[in-house]
């Protein structure tokens, strides 16, 4: 079967596989490594499956940081309420472990987009959630690449 999927993924062009993979990385939850992994198994170049997630993981993310940009400045309007328990407990924690622990880490909870459009609503900076979560983004990507060729080397 996955010599089936190979043989049909090398027959697409190189831009077919890349938006393939571009689609998967856009989505919350499957983002670069899903990506990378899916790509990487089905017999696509690692460098092509890489990039192609990875470009869909990022432009997701920076979607959801203008939102959570827009969201904040919408809550500051509101700024005589006191902060929310959720906003507090997010603080806390990137107070805690900062935010490339937090942004490197965040994958293993949620999903990398969903965790920059929260870190930027609560009021972190916009600029070191972005340059952290693309790192995120690479590194859970190249981590997926390794297991996707470790899976088809000894499967395969």
């Amino acid at each position: 079967m996955v010599e089936q999927l190979n043989l049909w993924v090398d027959a697409l062009h190189p831009v077919w596989q890349f938006l393939a993979v571009f689609v998967i990385g856009v989505v919350p939850f499957l983002e670069s490594y899903t990506g990378t992994l899916v790509g990487t198994v089905t017999g696509m170049p690692v460098l092509l499956a890489a990039a192609g997630a990875i470009a869909g993981n990022v432009l997701a993310l920076v979607v959801a940081v203008r939102l959570g940009d827009r969201a904040r400045r919408g809550l500051g309007r509101r700024a005589s309420r006191p902060p929310s328990e959720r906003r507090q407990k997010v603080i806390a924690r990137v107070d805690r472990y900062g935010v490339p622990v937090a942004s490197l880490l965040a994958p293993t909870l949620m999903a990398i987009s969903v965790t920059a459009f929260g870190m930027v609503a609560a009021g972190l900076d916009r600029r070191q959630v972005v340059i952290w979560q693309v790192v995120a983004v690479v590194v859970w990507a190249a981590l997926f690449a390794a297991i996707g060729l470790g899976a088809l080397s000894a499967f395969g």
